[in-house]
């Protein structure tokens, strides 16, 4: 019974190495792919893909309010 227990033990850890090893190539193979989407990017640098279309009614109006000055009293 004991060894049944080893035998199953070892296959399951083995199984998990092998699975750590194909995600991490799997997480490799994704980086490489976005640097070959935005070949010319540089590091830090932002890429917006889309932007969203404005509407007239979103925006604000020169009447639509006024700036005050805020002082915190303690």
């Amino acid at each position: 019974m004991r060894d049944v227990f080893y035998t199953i033990l070892v296959v399951w850890i083995v199984w998990r190495i092998i699975n750590a090893f194909s995600s991490s190539k799997t997480k490799a193979q994704n980086t490489t792919s976005n640097s070959a989407q935005y070949p010319n990017k540089k590091e830090g640098e932002t890429t917006v893909d889309f932007m969203p279309q404005t509407s007239n009614a979103t925006k604000l109006k020169d009447d639509a309010g006024e700036y005050v000055d805020y002082e915190e009293i303690k």
